[in-house]
């Protein structure tokens, strides 16, 4: 595993209530998805935190919120949940797809002249 409950406890209080073996599962998900891809091994655990807390938040998060309620004779009427957000959908996910842009930057070739005078 790229991380550990402690490392992704310490980005919020809700991850407290979330089981230990539950966030062992979602841990072991990111540190598998995050292996998998090619990015410098210092950015792997970060990456693996942040990923695990987005999988954790969107776990937590109900898949339709009220969005009108009526109290004389009970009426409630739910949002369909967006199912194309993807890693936007929560901060951890943007700040996943961040470091991603930050390091797919620092690893673009950079750009150079070449003059050769004869």
């Amino acid at each position: 595993m790229l991380t550990t409950l402690e490392r992704v406890r310490m980005l919020s209080d809700e991850f407290t209530a979330v089981t230990e073996e539950r966030l062992t599962m979602y841990i072991e998900d990111a540190s598998l998805e995050v292996s998998s891809l090619n990015v410098p091994k210092s950015y792997q655990e970060r990456l693996a935190r942040y990923l695990t807390a987005h999988l954790v938040t969107l776990s937590l998060i109900s898949s339709r919120a009220v969005i009108r309620e009526k109290v004389d004779v009970i009426e409630r009427q739910y949002s369909e949940p967006n199912k194309n957000m993807g890693l936007l959908a929560t901060k951890y996910g943007q700040e996943f797809q961040r470091i991603l842009e930050e390091i797919e930057e620092q690893l673009k070739p950079k750009k150079t002249i070449n003059l050769v005078v004869f």
